[in-house]
Parts: structure tokens; sequence; C-alpha cells
């Protein structure tokens, strides 16, 4: 892992070193997510962060079953008992 300091101004805001902003390609306006982990300030892209979360639950998904199929089941279920009442 790469390393730099950056220092905290007087509104708590950082200043992330140019060749940062470049590899994340970073441009003003940009979006990171900031998470706390213990003692650590852990920045993500979004596009980072959607993947962990992705891996995340594909991890605890069972082996050859898609959860949006089961949702749609669901649904279907829910608007065929919504017909019979």
């Amino acid at each position: 892992m790469e390393r730099f300091t950056v220092k905290v101004d007087g509104s708590g805001r950082i200043l992330l070193p140019a060749k940062v902003r470049k590899q994340l390609n970073l441009r003003k306006g940009s979006e990171l997510i900031a998470g706390l982990e213990k003692q650590r300030v852990v920045l993500n892209t979004r596009a980072e962060a959607l993947r962990e979360v992705q891996e995340f639950f594909s991890r605890r998904r069972p082996a050859g079953t898609l959860w949006s199929d089961e949702i749609i089941q669901d649904r279907r279920k829910e608007a065929r008992r919504e017909l019979d009442d």
C-alpha cells in the first residue's frame, strides 16, 4: 500500500495529492465514500464501494441461485393473491 501525508485544514478538509486524484480519476465534484475502521478513515470511489457490496452479497448467495429470480417469483405470488382477493 502506498502511503502519503495529508494535512487537515481549519475546516476539517484534506487535500489528496494530485497523483492520487489522477490514479482514481477524481475531478472537481467527485464523491468518495468514507468509512471508519477502528481508528482509520477509509475512502473508496463509488465504483469500488459498489464492487465491495456486490462481492459481499455474492458470497452469501447459494450457488446456482439468483436473488432477482426469487424476488420476481415472490412478486408474482403477491400479484396472484391480490387478484384472488
